[in-house]
């Protein structure tokens, strides 16, 4: 598990969404994926990647993922606690 992505935070992702992959849980998109380039020691800018880095809804565990693999919920479609998909707590 890795905590320290590089990232850039976003707000394009208000709601959570589903990654192909992870259907069994809802997760948070919390950036954009960065990466340093060589100059970047100097500088302190980074590169977006293209990729997104997502959080799982109730889990600290950051993964990264494709923007097309992504598909919006609604908060009835997964447990607001623990973030699973037909959780039978809901």
């Amino acid at each position: 598990m890795n905590r320290f992505l590089n990232y850039e935070p976003c707000d394009d992702y208000p709601n959570p969404v589903q990654i192909s992959g992870y259907k069994g849980v809802a997760c948070w998109i919390v950036g954009d994926q960065t990466e340093p380039d060589q100059d970047t020691e100097w500088t302190g800018i980074e590169t977006k990647t293209g990729r997104l880095v997502a959080r799982m809804v109730g889990d600290d565990h950051l993964f990264i993922c494709d923007p097309e693999d992504i598909s919006t919920l609604d908060d009835s479609d997964f447990c607001l606690g623990c973030g699973q998909i037909g959780c039978g707590w809901c």
